[in-house]
């Protein structure tokens, strides 16, 4: 399993194996206050396999805090993995939601991705108090 690419955005859907995206490439928030509620952050992910990997893949997504405690997760779920006729590798999309995460510390934090119980991405997010 290789990872084509990974970013965090405002909201992203797919059609056709097209993937379409809004805000990419969020590793900031800027909060007024602590805590503060973030609605909607999406993960976006593309990830390839080998032929011999075919069957469901199992992921686990968590977002961690500053401090290391997760705020969220595991969401976990299952990507199923098919070959395409006469093909030697196979793409899939991997779309999740982050809905209400309420972030208690401004500083670093991450959103990391397991495949079958292996760290495959982490995102940075740093979350800073916006100063007036």
């Amino acid at each position: 399993m290789q990872v084509d690419f990974a970013f965090l955005c405002d909201a992203a859907t797919e059609s056709g194996g097209k993937l379409y995206a809004l805000g990419v490439g969020i590793d900031r928030l800027q909060v007024t206050e602590l805590p503060a509620r973030q609605g909607r952050i999406t993960v976006v992910v593309r990830l390839s396999f080998d032929a011999f990997e075919q069957g469901d893949r199992g992921f686990a997504i968590r977002v961690v805090g500053a401090d290391g405690h997760a705020l969220a997760g595991p969401i976990a779920g299952a990507i199923p993995v098919a070959l395409p006729p006469g093909r030697a590798a196979a793409k899939a999309n991997l779309l999740v939601e982050l809905l209400s995460l309420e972030f208690t510390a401004a500083g670093p934090h991450e959103v990391t991705l397991a495949i079958d119980g292996e760290q495959a991405v982490s995102l940075p997010l740093e979350v800073a108090i916006a100063r007036a």
